[in-house]
């Protein structure tokens, strides 16, 4: 089983987030890089986490 993988520009595309996580995924996420949702999740998580 193969995990699909996404660009920075298709991920802060889609639907599938919200536009304060797309403004997360454009500060954390490396446009050479490509992610799964579950990386792109993780990585909203992770700056959130830092947010007191």
């Amino acid at each position: 089983m193969t995990i699909d993988t996404y660009s920075k520009e298709s991920l802060i595309n889609s639907v599938g987030f919200s536009h304060m996580d797309k403004d997360i995924l454009k500060i954390v996420l490396d446009d050479s890089k490509t992610y799964s949702l579950r990386d792109a999740k993780r990585e909203i998580n992770k700056f959130k986490g830092g947010i007191k």
